[in-house]
């Protein structure tokens, strides 16, 4: 016959071996899941290198791994990378941040991390990791593409302003350092402006400047119709640097008086508004290596003044010209300049009068200083064409009388001269030249007094 009590204890105790044992599983199967196994899939092996076998030495172990097993001595090959164990982890620091910038220490390499941007070092090669943007790298180019950069926007058709702009920017009228705008080119500072011949004697440089200037001049009494006298102008220049290259010069404007000994033919004493001469100019030779500069423009000749002072003759002339400019000689005493210039005055009519112009000019830079300058001047003029007027003679630069009969004749002046820079943004000069040929003209002696204020 069944106990019911004995029944009884024997269930209650075989409930609780088998809560025991249920508890005793569910920890075993927590703590399992504390390290999941890893797998070799998820690491990356870098550069190998070349590991010399270890003579001498205690074998290595790993230190970091859950498998201790020493790696036995000759495991190691040369030129062949060990094998890293799959229950290796990850060195510590593998989920945390690159250490602060600036300490010059990468994170460990071959986990993906890129080195900190700034220290200049590449990322491992077949990481896959672009190199960090902002340090002289090309914009990001994606293959199958037009080329334009992404971070410029790309259009098949731009529009005048821009194909305007482009030209302006890398077009034959470009310069090639920065400046600002309508700034002159300082690249050849050390040059000197011409003090002689003002309105024909075109500085090759890109400038933006004014130049007030005043000019006294005799007349010579070998001159038949004249008979002496003088010749006093009084006005300025001014010239803008669109680029480097590219300038826009006003050559003449301003006021003339001409007082001749013999007044009786038809001479005005008046200030009288003088000729309106300007035109473009193209600087197309820059050579800051070898500080050689060549330029060459247009210039037009408007008869814009009044009758009484000769300055309306004709309808107008185109002057082309050359011009250059070239430092030799360099020394510690200093160094020599030259500027020359060629001008080829043609005259639209039969009105006024042509001629070709030739001048130079040789200064001294003392001690290279780029502050006194003592030169020499020689300017040439050949008439290629008379006008229609009475007068066997002409006035060169100061006045067009269109004078008849005077083809093939010449005017040879020859002078010294001084510029002085206060600064380079302003500046002093004093011509003295005469004439050595053809003092029956107008030309016997001339000063010239100019001041530049150049940006």
């Amino acid at each position: 016959m069944i106990n019911h009590g004995c029944l009884k204890k024997a269930v209650v105790c075989l409930g609780i071996i088998i809560s025991s044992n249920t508890v005793y599983g569910q920890e075993g199967v927590w703590n399992g899941a504390s390290r999941p196994a890893l797998t070799a899939g998820g690491a990356a092996i870098g550069q190998p290198i070349s590991v010399p076998i270890r003579t001498n030495s205690s074998p290595i172990t790993l230190t970091q791994g859950v498998d201790q097993t020493p790696v036995p001595q000759g495991a190691l090959t040369p030129g062949v990378p060990p094998a890293v164990p799959s229950n290796v982890p990850p060195p510590s620091g593998f989920s945390n941040p690159p250490p602060p910038s600036g300490f010059g220490n990468p994170p460990p390499t071959g986990f993906g991390n890129p080195p900190p941007s700034g220290f200049g070092n590449p990322p491992p090669s077949g990481f896959g990791n672009p190199p960090p943007l902002g340090f002289g790298n090309n914009s990001p180019y994606v293959p199958g593409s037009t080329g334009m950069p992404l971070d410029r926007p790309a259009t098949n058709n731009p529009n005048f302003l821009e194909s305007a702009r482009e030209y302006m920017g890398n077009g034959p009228f470009s310069g090639t350092t920065s400046r600002k705008l309508f700034e002159s080119d300082h690249a050849f500072d050390n040059f000197a402006s011409p003090t002689t011949n003002l309105f024909l004697f075109e500085d090759p440089r890109a400038l933006t400047e004014v130049k007030p200037m005043y000019m006294y001049q005799t007349i010579p009494s070998s001159n038949n119709t004249l008979q002496g006298g003088n010749v006093n102008y009084l006005g300025g220049q001014a010239r803008v640097a669109i680029t480097e290259r590219l300038s826009f010069v006003i050559n003449k404007f301003g006021w003339i008086s001409l007082n001749p000994t013999d007044q009786q033919a038809g001479f005005n004493s008046d200030l009288s508004f003088s000729e309106l001469w300007l035109g473009p100019k193209w600087t197309f030779w820059r050579d800051e290596k070898n500080n050689l500069v060549a330029a060459a423009g247009l210039t037009f000749e408007i008869p814009s003044g009044p009758q009484r002072a000769f300055q309306n003759t004709g309808n107008l002339s185109l002057t082309p010209y050359v011009s250059a400019a070239h430092s030799f000689g360099r020394s510690s005493y200093g160094s020599f300049d030259v500027l020359s210039v060629l001008n080829w005055n043609i005259s639209t009519n039969d009105a006024r009068s042509n001629y070709l112009n030739l001048s130079a000019q040789i200064d001294y830079d003392i001690l290279n200083w780029h502050r006194f300058y003592p030169m020499v001047n020689f300017n040439w003029f050949i008439y290629t064409k008379g006008g229609q007027s009475s007068f066997n003679f002409d006035g060169v630069d100061l006045v067009n009388f269109g004078g008849q009969s005077i083809g093939g004749k010449s005017v040879v002046t020859l002078g010294p001269g001084l510029r002085y820079k206060w600064s380079e943004r302003v500046q002093s000069g004093i011509g003295l030249d005469w004439a050595v040929v053809g003092n029956q003209f107008l030309q016997d002696f001339r000063m010239s007094i100019d001041t530049i204020i150049r940006y």
